[in-house]
């Protein structure tokens, strides 16, 4: 079977090229984590509170400080 190989194109299993994007990349994914992670936990607070479960809304709200706490925020 017919393949192209194009020249941007990352082989698995080849040494990385060294650059400064790593570090970068890695904050950015981190920070997209992060809010990703804030926002959803944030709207299931926010339903919590709106049907009244207060046993749910102090378990997410621990989950939610745990959170603040791993990404130093």
């Amino acid at each position: 079977m017919y393949e192209k190989h194009y020249p941007h194109e990352v082989m698995f299993g080849q040494p990385e090229e060294k650059n400064s994007y790593g570090p970068l990349a890695q904050m950015i994914l981190e920070q997209a984590i992060f809010l990703y992670q804030k926002n959803k936990l944030m709207e299931k607070i926010d339903e919590a509170l709106a049907t009244k479960n207060k046993e749910l809304f102090l378990e997410l709200s621990a989950q939610y400080n745990e959170l603040l706490k791993k990404y130093g925020a």
